[in-house]
C-alpha cells in the first residue's frame, strides 16, 4: 500500500467520525491560539515600548535630581507627569551644572533642559487639559520634535521671556479644528499665549508626549508657573555620536560628582535601557509562548487518547489488512498520518482563530503583532504534536498480531 492509499484511508477515518474528530482538534486549536496570540501581545509590547523609546534618540540621556528616577514613566517634577520617587533631599540639577558639563565634556553633546507641569488650555469656549513643557531651543532637535507649522521657540523668546508657544498636534485639532493655530491666541492657566507654531504628531514618548503639549519658553516656567528658580528637573543629552553614550554618561557622572561632591543625581542611557528592555520582553514573550504551549500538551494527549480509542475499535480491521498483506509499516504510517491530520487542521483552524481574535478582541485593549515566525512556530508545533503523540498509538495498531486482532469482539 502506497503512501495515497494511507493518506485516503486516514482522511476517511477522520470524517467517518466527524465530531469526535472536532472535538479532538479543539484541544489543539485551543493550544495554537493561545501561543500565536500571546506571542503577539509580548511582541506588540516590546514594538510598542521600543518605539517610544528609541523615538526619543537612541543616543540620548537622561540626567535628574536624586539617586533614582521614574524617567519612562513621565517628565518628573512635583505636581507634574511622572513625579519621580526616591529623590535625595536637597538634591537638584542648576543651569549652573548644565553649564559646567558643558564646559568640560569631551565628547560632541548637545543639552536641552525641561520643566514641566500641569497645564488648563482654552480656546473660545473649548478647554483642554495638557502638559507644559518649558524648553530652549535645543528641545526640538535633542527630542526630535519638527514643525509642521510655523516656527519653534527661538532664543529671543527665552532671552526676553515672550509668550509665545508652540502646540502639540492635538492641541492643534482640539482647539482649532477647522483653522490655524499660528497666529491665533490661547490661553493657559488664564493667561493669555501666542501660537507661533505647531509640532508634527509624534505619538508618545520616553517622558510625555508632545502632542498634548504647550512647548513654553523655558524662562516662562518661573515667570508664571511657579517652577523653582534656577532648577532643572529634566535635561536631555544628545550624544552627536550615539555610539559614544556609554562613555559620555561615564564622563558626565564623574564631573557631576566632583562639582557635587556626591551622587545625588541620576542618569539614564536610552541605548542601555533599550537593550535592557529587549532581553526581559523576549524573555517575557518566551515565557507567555511556553504557558500557551501548556494548552498543547493538553491537546496533544487528547490526540493520543482518541488515537488509543481508534486503534481499540478498528482492531478487527487492522487484523483483516494484515492478513491479506499489510506491512506493519504501512498501518504506522496510516495511524501517524491520522493523528498529524488532526492536529494540522486543528493548527491551521488555531491560527485563523488568533489573528482574528488579535485583529478585533485583543487589539481593542492592547498593542499586539503576530509575526511570521510565530505563525511558522505554531506550525511547526501542530505538526511535531500529531507525530509525537501519534507514535505510541500508531506502533499499538501496528504491532497487533492478525490472528489475536480477528478473534478481537
Amino acid at each position: 500500500m502506497d503512501l495515497r492509499d494511507s493518506f485516503r484511508n486516514a482522511t476517511r477515518a477522520i470524517f467517518a467520525a466527524k465530531m469526535r474528530s472536532f472535538l479532538t482538534m479543539l484541544g489543539i486549536i485551543i493550544g495554537i491560539a493561545a501561543v500565536v496570540m500571546l506571542m503577539g501581545v509580548g511582541n506588540g509590547t516590546k514594538k510598542s515600548i521600543l518605539s517610544r523609546m528609541q523615538s526619543s534618540g537612541s543616543g540620548n540621556l537622561y540626567l535628574t535630581a536624586g539617586a533614582r528616577s521614574n524617567v519612562l514613566m513621565g517628565g518628573g517634577g512635583p505636581g507634574g507627569p511622572g513625579e519621580r520617587s526616591g529623590v535625595s533631599s536637597g538634591a537638584k540639577i542648576t543651569e549652573e551644572d548644565l553649564a559646567y558639563i558643558e564646559a568640560r565634556v569631551t565628547y560632541s553633546i548637545v543639552v536641552s533642559p525641561t520643566n514641566q507641569t500641569n497645564i488648563t488650555i482654552k480656546n473660545g469656549d473649548t478647554t483642554m487639559s495638557g502638559t507644559g513643557i518649558f524648553a530652549t531651543p535645543t528641545y526640538f532637535e535633542v527630542d526630535n520634535v519638527t514643525i509642521a507649522d510655523g516656527r519653534m521657540i527661538s532664543t529671543s523668546d527665552i532671552d526676553n521671556r515672550t509668550r509665545n508657544v508652540v502646540i502639540g498636534a492635538t492641541v492643534q485639532t482640539t482647539l482649532f479644528p477647522n483653522e490655524s493655530a499660528v497666529g491665533q491666541p490661547i490661553r493657559i492657566n488664564g493667561a493669555s499665549y501666542n501660537v507661533v507654531g505647531v509640532a508634527t504628531a509624534k505619538g508618545e514618548t520616553v517622558g510625555s508626549s508632545v502632542d498634548t503639549a504647550i512647548v513654553l519658553p523655558f524662562s516662562d516656567g518661573e515667570k508664571s508657573f511657579g517652577v523653582v528658580h534656577n532648577v532643572v528637573q529634566r535635561t536631555t543629552i544628545k550624544c552627536v555620536d550615539p555610539t559614544q553614550s556609554s562613555a559620555v554618561t561615564t564622563e558626565i557622572t564623574d564631573i557631576l560628582t566632583r562639582k557635587h561632591k556626591k551622587v545625588d543625581f541620576s542618569i539614564q542611557d536610552v541605548a542601555a535601557m533599550t537593550a535592557l528592555l529587549t532581553s526581559s520582553m523576549t524573555t517575557l514573550t518566551t515565557l507567555l509562548a511556553a504557558i500557551g504551549g501548556l494548552s498543547l500538551l493538553v491537546g496533544g494527549i487528547g490526540i493520543m487518547n482518541i488515537m488509543l480509542v481508534s486503534v481499540t475499535e478498528r482492531t478487527r480491521e487492522i487484523g483483516i489488512r494484515k492478513a491479506l498483506g499489510a506491512r506493519e509499516r504501512d498501518i504506522l504510517v496510516q495511524f501517524l498520518i491520522e493523528s498529524s491530520l488532526l492536529s494540522i487542521a486543528g493548527g491551521a483552524l488555531g491560527i485563523v482563530i488568533s489573528v482574528l481574535g488579535s485583529d478585533f478582541i485583543v487589539s481593542r485593549f492592547t498593542t499586539t503583532s503576530i509575526t511570521g515566525s510565530s505563525i511558522l512556530l505554531a506550525v511547526g508545533f501542530s505538526i511535531a504534536v500529531g507525530v509525537f503523540f501519534g507514535v505510541y498509538p500508531a506502533r499499538t495498531a501496528a504491532r497487533l498480531k492478525p490472528v489475536d486482532a480477528l478473534r478481537f469482539e
